[in-house]
């Protein structure tokens, strides 16, 4: 069996999709916003690093805009 770990996936704006979709290797997870959830570990991984990644690419485009 696989670990499973508690995430929160917070709310930004009402005019959002009210649930957050993640894929991972061909297994899609509709996750509430601004509910805690109970995911497969790997799939807490992915969403920290797609998180990692969105905070890298907007830093970049910061970067850009200031030059």
């Amino acid at each position: 069996m696989e670990e499973r770990v508690e995430i929160y996936i917070p709310r930004v704006s009402d005019r959002e999709d009210p649930n957050f979709f993640v894929a991972v290797n061909g297994v899609n997870y509709l996750l509430p916003r601004g509910k805690k959830s109970m995911v497969p570990k790997f799939v807490a991984e992915e969403i920290e690093r797609s998180s990692r990644a969105a905070d890298i690419f907007f830093e970049n485009v910061d970067g850009m805009k200031n030059k």
